[in-house]
């Protein structure tokens, strides 16, 4: 195409500041003093640098010979980082050969956008960037004027998955799951990390059993038998699972689990015992709402209750009591509640004094007057003896994963979800530095 005559006429001084400003250092690309100019550009106003793209070429890129001549210009718009939240562009005339032998014709090339690409490098540098923060890919396309597409080929681009080493594993291993993504496989998502290092090792889009045993066999034997310790919650299939993949791996049952299991029966058991007041009665119904509001109080440990200072609680007429006076009305409402409160700050001592013999001998000798529902679910832990002895004798917990898990789902917040695991894994590896810019 034809070119303007003034955009031939480089000025040097001209040049040199913009391709200081824009980070350009092709010595053949060349500025003019009008370079620079306000246009509109799909339908937007934007920021326009014009500049020309010179050359040599010696031989053909598709034949070989060397019968080429200069042909002609050929114009390109290479979208830029916005400057001031405005759109900004290069317009670019870029030198076109032609070959005399096959009559193929090639443009000049330049490092500073990809061949058959119009998104400069240094946006999509910039892009790549703000996939390692928290921020939806659509904020993102919206905040450098492009479509959520080229974030996501830049997401596919500019980061590599690790490639794991199938001689190594950690030595302790945390394991957990999560909510996955539309076109998971299986309901929920597998996550594995490294206890020691909190580092995430590996996220897969299935949980099943068949498919986390296909995956760990992939490792060497030498490998699996090096793991010595493995962290889990209270899902039996797991259980199975690791003491065949893994045979000298102990398994410890997370302990913010152990103690959720006997929270959350005897909080059913204080339930039950508010069901069961008369609302026809006034005083049954006070003592319903007192059941009802103080209900982080009748939960606190022992250790942690208030014994000495006063205050003012609305239900309690406003008096000024302490916080183990108002537990200990509560818990005279009900005769069962109390003793069920008993042997709940009993289990509790033992276990925060990591004395595994007490703890199972109390859920051995449990009175027999006690709530069945509440009885039940204190045995259920004789289910995961050794694997909770394990956690009070080592030092492992799930703590560090439980923290990546709230990250994943501030990320999926954020983006208020994703379409693919894929590019759910990527931000997450990205985000984690577990995936770096290539």
């Amino acid at each position: 195409m034809s070119i303007a005559k003034n955009i031939k006429c480089t000025d040097e001084n001209t040049s040199k500041s913009i391709k200081q400003i824009l980070n350009i250092k092709d010595s053949h690309i060349t500025f003019s003093k009008d370079a620079i100019s306000k246009e509109i550009v799909h339908g937007r106003m934007a920021n326009v640098f014009t500049g020309l793209l010179t050359g040599e070429a010696n031989r053909c890129e598709y034949c070989g010979f060397d019968s080429i001549i200069r042909h002609a210009y050929q114009d390109s718009w290479i979208q830029l980082i916005p400057y001031q939240e405005v759109p900004t562009y290069l317009h670019l005339y870029k030198q076109r050969f032609r070959c005399t032998q096959c009559h193929h014709t090639f443009s000049a090339k330049t490092y500073y956008v990809a061949e058959n690409c119009y998104i400069s490098q240094a946006l999509k540098f910039a892009i790549a960037v703000d996939l390692k923060k928290k921020i939806s890919m659509q904020d993102i396309a919206k905040r450098y004027f492009v479509s959520t597409k080229t974030v996501e080929r830049v997401l596919d681009s500019f980061f590599e998955e690790p490639r794991k080493k199938l001689t190594y594993l950690p030595k302790h291993l945390l394991i957990d799951e999560f909510k996955g993504t539309s076109d998971c496989e299986g309901a929920m998502c597998f996550i594995v990390s490294d206890a020691d290092t909190g580092k995430i090792f590996d996220i897969l889009d299935d949980r099943r059993n068949f498919k986390l045993r296909a995956y760990f066999q992939r490792f060497t034997l030498k490998a699996r038998k090096q793991v010595t310790h493995i962290v889990m919650d209270m899902n039996a299939s797991y259980d199975a699972m690791t003491k065949e993949v893994f045979p000298n791996a102990r398994i410890s049952i997370d302990r913010f689990h152990i103690i959720q299991q006997m929270t959350r029966a005897f909080n059913k058991q204080r339930i039950q015992a508010m069901n069961q007041l008369k609302k026809s009665d006034p005083q049954a119904q006070k003592d319903y709402r007192k059941l009802k509001k103080y209900w982080r109080t009748i939960l606190k440990k022992n250790a942690k209750l208030n014994y000495t200072s006063f205050k003012q609680f609305p239900l309690f007429q406003r008096r000024y009591l302490t916080e183990s006076e108002v537990l200990d009305y509560l818990l005279s409402i009900d005769d069962q509640l109390r003793q069920s409160y008993e042997v709940y700050q009993e289990l509790l001592a033992a276990f925060d004094a990591k004395d595994f013999t007490e703890f199972f001998d109390l859920i051995e000798s449990l009175p027999h007057s006690l709530n069945d529902g509440f009885k039940k679910a204190i045995r259920y832990l004789r289910k995961h003896k050794e694997a909770i002895t394990n956690s009070l004798k080592y030092p492992y917990s799930n703590g560090k994963l439980e923290g990546k898990n709230n990250l994943i789902k501030v990320i999926k917040r954020i983006a208020f979800g994703f379409r693919t695991f894929r590019h759910l894994r990527m931000r997450i590896l990205i985000q984690q530095n577990i995936c770096e810019i290539i």
